[in-house]
């Protein structure tokens, strides 16, 4: 586990607590929200914690072996020795999990992804509900400015709101150099029809994204949102499984 962070104290974590888990919905158009996602779990590894990204959306192969063999102690993971965040393929181990109850599950994935300090579950909707259902937790949708990422981002608010009542919390995403209003348009639009249309009160902010403060400051204030996972297994990391960092977000699949 990393050094305590100055603000530990008010994030509430520090090391001994065991992992933190955050949830961030998964759309089939992302582009930019992948890029965004990286460079969150680089803000934190370089903040000293050990990042792993779960990738649901992707199916664990041969030759990128991620969280099902982890769950069926074929292999063990353990935190990158370069420093770098460990992002794995997902979608067999998620469904594993999905067969037993919500809490249950998430303490069978607290056993195995105990060599890290945050974990970033990137996944539908749907799956974060189900798994979710028994956490404090707030899920995070990453969206960027125009009419077609306000559309993809409200139906991800409704998909949430329609399985479960876990609150979301809305980062609109910049790209460097262009004008703050057209994200705080849309999120504005996120605002006025979740409260309108969904009955729920949205919290959000807008980020540029070539701002290393501001991404800094959104990637501590996401692990307020996070949930600790408590597991049954306590102990050292256990030995590398060959090749998963060398997995990408967003890679062919």
């Amino acid at each position: 586990m990393p050094e305590i962070h100055q603000g530990a104290g008010l994030l509430g974590f520090a090391a001994g607590q065991g992992p933190r888990l955050l949830p961030v919905l998964s759309h089939p158009e992302a582009t930019m929200e992948l890029e965004v996602l990286w460079q969150l779990a680089m803000q934190l590894q370089q903040q000293g914690y050990p990042v792993l990204v779960l990738d649901a959306t992707a199916e664990e192969q041969a030759q990128e072996p991620g969280l099902a063999p982890w769950l069926a102690r074929q292999a063990s993971p353990r935190s990158d020795d370069m420093g770098m965040p460990t992002v794995v393929p997902a979608a067999r181990g998620l469904a594993q999990l999905m067969d037993g109850e919500g809490a249950a599950a998430v303490q069978a994935l607290a056993d195995v992804v105990h060599p890290f300090a945050v974990v970033l579950l990137y996944a539908t909707a749907p799956t974060v509900a189900a798994l979710m259902r028994d956490q404090a937790v707030t899920p995070l949708i990453i969206a960027t400015p125009g009419e077609a990422a306000l559309l993809r981002s409200y139906s991800l608010l409704k998909q949430m709101a329609a399985c479960s009542s876990l609150p979301c919390t809305v980062a609109v995403v910049q790209a460097p150099g262009s004008r703050r209003d057209g994200g705080e348009r849309v999120l504005q639009a996120l605002r006025r029809g979740s409260a309108q249309w969904l009955g729920t009160r949205l919290r959000g902010g807008v980020v540029n994204a070539g701002d290393e403060a501001e991404l800094g400051a959104l990637a501590l204030q996401l692990l307020e949102n996070a949930c600790t996972m408590a597991g049954r297994e306590v102990g050292t990391a256990p030995a590398y499984s060959p090749g998963a960092t060398r997995y990408h977000l967003g890679q062919p699949h």
